[in-house]
């Protein structure tokens, strides 16, 4: 560089013109290897070119180039604007300019229950369990439009939706004042593939089946009618399960009915050990069913 201008091709030109050739080569060498491969055409690049006095003609053709990909928000042509980039270039770049994708507002349930059960789901804690609270809630749940895809906006799975809506279908109410009508209890069902757990006055697991009639549940023994028993559903405190921690969820093997000051009994899927709780999970099912004002859920500690 010369006291005077810049060196350039073994000539010395004044400082103005300097910058201009500069400024103008620079934005031909942007303009080339854009129209010649693919290149990101950002508001850098145009800047340049405008500054350095490219046509609007020629930087129209290198955005519309649909080899060349335009790295541009709408934010950007605010800049270009400020710039005085010529209007039909901008035009040209916001018909290439990608719309932003509209993002969902966040829903609200009507059931602010709603919004603890989600943190629960997403805090990991399995499927069952969840299941075993929603069944256990107080009121029970009737689920509007607004909670519906509030929960599907949220991933809750279809079988969490489904227990919260059966809550609402155990307890379908009556006209104000009168009680909703109990179903009637069942003439006998069966419950085959079980084993009563050893106890304080039992020295060994026994094998047999349950057997509710009307109010009655009665244990039939597998190898000693004398070791038979029964007694009054309704007078049942508690029912819960035992369950094994299993990925992705627990493995309820073990179903424990609590009699009001009263014994404890233990009944454990015989298959449990090949991984099957189809012989409790039908006990608790019946008794949810035909009996509803059982209390569900584990015993105060």
């Amino acid at each position: 560089m010369s006291r005077h201008g810049v060196l350039w091709k073994g000539k010395v030109y004044p400082m103005k013109c300097a910058n201009v050739r500069y400024l103008l080569g620079t934005a031909l060498l942007v303009l080339a290897t854009a129209t010649a491969r693919a290149e990101e055409v950002t508001v850098n690049s145009i800047l340049i070119a405008h500054r350095a006095g490219a046509t609007a003609s020629g930087i129209i053709a290198v955005v519309s180039n649909p080899a060349n990909t335009i790295a541009m928000t709408a934010g950007d042509l605010v800049t270009l604007r400020a710039a005085q980039v010529p209007e039909t270039v901008i035009t040209a770049i916001n018909a290439r300019v990608p719309a932003p994708s509209p993002q969902p507002i966040p829903l609200q349930p009507d059931d602010p229950r709603l919004v603890d059960l989600v943190r629960l789901i997403k805090s990991g804690i399995s499927e069952s369990i969840i299941a075993e609270q929603v069944r256990q809630s107080d009121p029970a749940f009737n689920l509007s439009v607004a909670d519906l895809l509030y929960l599907k906006q949220n991933g809750v799975l279809e079988s969490i939706i489904g227990a919260l809506m059966a809550t609402r279908a155990g307890t379908q109410a009556a006209a104000p004042g009168i009680a909703a009508p109990a179903l009637a209890s069942p003439r006998e069902l069966v419950f085959d593939d079980l084993v009563l757990v050893k106890s304080m006055s039992l020295k060994k697991n026994r094998s047999g089946r349950l057997v509710m009639q009307g109010d009655l549940l009665a244990w039939v023994d597998g190898g000693d009618p004398k070791k038979n028993f029964e007694f009054q559903i309704p007078g049942l405190e508690k029912v819960w399960f035992t369950c094994q921690a299993r990925t992705p969820e627990n493995f309820c093997y073990q179903i424990n009915l609590q009699i009001v000051k009263g014994a404890r009994y233990q009944f454990r899927d015989v298959n449990q050990e090949s991984g099957s709780n189809a012989s409790v999970i039908k006990v608790m099912d019946a008794l949810r069913k035909y009996f509803p004002q059982i209390a569900f859920g584990p015993p105060d500690a």
